[in-house]
């Protein structure tokens, strides 16, 4: 199970050390950050593949997340708070950390999974779905209140942190799946069917 809160907050912290970032209340705030982030992303998250396989017939699909990179997603964060003049100067390097954690640490060990329904062994392609940044940021923001660590600027930068996660999920990541199953003998199959869809999640 790759939604792991420490595992994901120990490696932002350590992240931000690298960066030059440190104080009391790192730790903390990123082990928040990783409870609403590893509560909320395996629940959410709907991955939908399209599929080349052989059918008809019965089958699953599993598959790596790829294409996600820290720096891209740690801009989108960056833009959304520029927004709301929350920018400073260790803006970044928090930014920074927190999508090392997400890309480098959680989601490249995710595997996302589902069914294909009417066909049997291929491959296909998928994106991710159902991720809704305003929802993150209340589960983030709940995390954080429990552990006392609110203030004047914690909602705006919390926003900016989960359009940055959700945006760029949605927009970047890619489900390269392989298909297995079974599918329907002579006379009846194989029939090679293109653009058969799957739907999952990430586990």
């Amino acid at each position: 199970m790759p939604f792991v809160p420490q595992t994901m907050a120990l490696s932002m912290v350590q992240k931000a050390s690298s960066l030059g970032l440190a104080g009391s209340k790192v730790m903390p705030e990123f082990i928040a950050i990783s409870n609403g982030i590893c509560t909320y992303i395996p629940l959410s998250a709907i991955v939908t593949t399209t599929n080349v396989v052989l059918g008809p017939g019965t089958g699953t699909w599993t598959g790596p997340v790829t294409a996600l990179i820290p720096n891209s997603m740690s801009s989108m964060m960056i833009l959304k708070a520029s927004e709301s003049m929350v920018v400073g100067r260790d803006t970044r390097k928090f930014f920074d950390a927190i999508s090392f954690g997400v890309c480098q640490t959680i989601m490249s060990s995710v595997i996302a999974q589902g069914t294909v329904v009417g066909g049997g062994p291929g491959t296909g392609t998928g994106k991710v779905t159902g991720l809704v940044p305003s929802n993150l940021e209340q589960q983030i923001v709940l995390n954080l209140g429990q552990q006392l660590l609110v203030g004047g600027k914690t909602n705006p930068v919390i926003s900016a942190v989960a359009y940055g996660i959700c945006t760029y999920i949605l927009s970047a990541a890619t489900i390269i799946a392989t298909c297995i199953g079974f599918f329907a003998p002579p006379p009846t199959g194989p029939i090679p069917i293109p653009g058969l869809i799957g739907t999952g999640k990430l586990v």
